[in-house]
């Protein structure tokens, strides 16, 4: 007991919120152009808010001329505004419409109002929901948690060949496709990793899917192969949250607080899987959630084990899943795109 009374004592230190950018020029002058045929900002109408958060506001939206459904976050424009819009361009520009990554459209500036400017990221439209919102009905049968994994880890494979590090992989960012396909959004926390294995700023994710590396850096070290793990650990919590339907690093009705957290992924074993789990999704998760970050799969490994290879090429299956999520009146949970 003393034992675990001077763990609960510990305090970790949380990465600090990013200073504001601090050249005089406008931050976006050294990022790549806006990709062609990108709508302006006067192009669009403002129809709804979608989810407020720190990262911003998110909005429903229409393209003016062409009736399409958009969706827009709007940030203050500062160097976590830049970070966010600089890694999604860098991914854009690589793979404009890749089918597991939230499609870019463009990067706006409005005009200053009252003294503050935004910068606005028009983005693909997915009323559908995201996973958090299919896990509100329950846990999910295998054969749909691996195309959950699959979508993800093309998805995961894509920003890391890229240098890009999620750094936020959970449910709330995880959204649902048209057909049933699972799409990463939110770069709201990611990392750009040099070769070099060093890392620009970064906002924190979140607390509750962050690797042991994360809450405690002195423990379990760090650098930035450590940052393309952290996404795939993210990953193992999620497809365990999926299995039981609930968060699984701590008891079923306990809050996932600091404390509760630091000792479940730090102190404690290795999360259990599911006894009435498949042999295949326990030996997948358990190279996810290994706690050494440095022993933990990759993306590609993860990619041709048996859970998730060998599967149909759809990434889920829409009539296996995708309805279990509305309600009776055939309504979906829009606060989504990162924002809760």
């Amino acid at each position: 007991m003393a034992k675990l009374r001077e763990r609960r004592q510990l305090r970790l230190s949380v990465p600090a919120s990013p200073p504001p950018f601090p050249h005089l020029d406008h931050p976006f002058a050294a990022l790549p152009s806006t990709p062609p045929g990108s709508p302006v900002l006067a192009e669009l109408e403002m129809l709804s808010v979608v989810g407020r958060g720190a990262g911003g506001t998110v909005y429903r939206a229409r393209h003016r001329r062409t009736g399409a459904a958009l969706a827009v976050k709007e940030m203050r424009d500062d160097g976590a505004a830049l970070r966010e819009a600089g890694a999604h361009l860098r991914v854009a520009a690589a793979a404009p419409d890749h089918p597991s990554v939230v499609r870019l459209h463009g990067v706006c500036v409005g005009h200053p109002v009252a003294g503050n400017r935004f910068v606005y990221l028009v983005l693909e439209y997915l009323p559908e929901g995201s996973l958090s919102d299919v896990l509100v009905r329950g846990a999910l049968p295998e054969p749909a948690i691996a195309g959950v994994a699959r979508c993800v880890l093309r998805g995961l494979s894509h920003l890391h060949r890229l240098g890009v590090a999620h750094g936020d992989v959970k449910p709330s960012n995880l959204l649902v496709g048209h057909r049933g396909e699972i799409k990463i959004a939110d770069f709201g926390a990611s990392r750009v990793v040099t070769s070099r294995d060093e890392a620009h700023h970064q906002s924190p994710g979140t607390w509750a899917y962050m690797s042991p590396e994360k809450l405690h850096p002195e423990g379990f070290g760090g650098g930035g192969g450590a940052d393309f793990s952290g996404d795939v650990w993210s990953l193992g919590v999620v497809l365990l949250e999926c299995h039981a339907g609930r968060f699984p690093l701590v008891a079923a009705g306990e809050r996932p607080d600091w404390p509760a957290l630091v000792l479940a992924v730090c102190f404690a074993a290795a999360p259990e899987v599911p006894v009435a789990a498949s042999p295949e999704f326990g030996g997948f998760v358990r190279r996810c959630l290994e706690k050494d970050w440095r022993r933990r799969a990759t993306v590609e490994e993860l990619l041709g084990h048996p859970f998730v290879a060998g599967k149909p090429s759809r990434c889920a299956r829409q009539n296996e899943w995708l309805t279990t999520f509305q309600d009776k009146t055939g309504q979906v949970n829009t606060s989504i795109y990162g924002e809760e």
